[in-house]
């Protein structure tokens, strides 16, 4: 039931901005950059260490027709700009990014691992599988209703979501 739950959230969470970023929502713009900062963030491994540098950039922005303007707006940024520089910035829900940074196929990868998330939480419900004390995974699937029908269904749209994942991941 909690693979459901966290399928249910996530995709709700990630259909509104999905639908967003391929509608081309938003207000296009350009941040004329006052300020950059650098940031580290440090990850630490089992055998290593690594750093990360961040960049954020405040400025003001301007609509591409003129008709809104904010200022001190803070934008991540792959690097440090010049004091003047002119970036493309979208304004979007009370965020400003740049173009590059709204990925669509991040968000379609998501919405397939939720669709195989489902799946799979959906055979977990039918047969017990996973539960406390419950059956392991030969005998729960012998205890599927109508077996020949239901786990090749759920298989393949467990299969489906995970191929489409990776297609997201790896291509767009």
């Amino acid at each position: 039931m909690g693979l459901l739950l966290v399928a249910a959230v996530v995709a709700a969470v990630t259909i509104p901005e999905l639908r967003s970023e391929l509608a081309g929502e938003g207000a296009d713009g350009t941040l004329t950059v006052s300020s950059c900062e650098t940031h580290t963030k440090t990850h630490y491994g089992t055998r290593r260490r690594t750093t990360e540098l961040k960049f954020s950039c405040t400025g003001n922005w301007t609509a591409q027709h003129g008709e809104t303007a904010y200022q001190d707006v803070v934008v991540n940024t792959s690097s440090r700009l010049e004091s003047g520089a002119k970036i493309p910035v979208v304004h979007v829900d009370n965020t400003f990014e740049q173009p590059q940074d709204r990925d669509p196929g991040r968000d379609a990868g998501i919405l397939a691992l939720c669709l195989s998330l489902t799946a799979f939480g959906i055979y977990c419900l039918l047969t017990g599988f996973g539960a406390r004390n419950g059956p392991g995974l030969t005998a729960s699937w012998q205890r599927l209703p109508s077996p020949t029908v239901t786990g090749p269904l759920l298989g393949g749209i467990f299969a489906l979501g995970i191929l489409a994942t990776l297609v997201c991941a790896l291509v767009l």
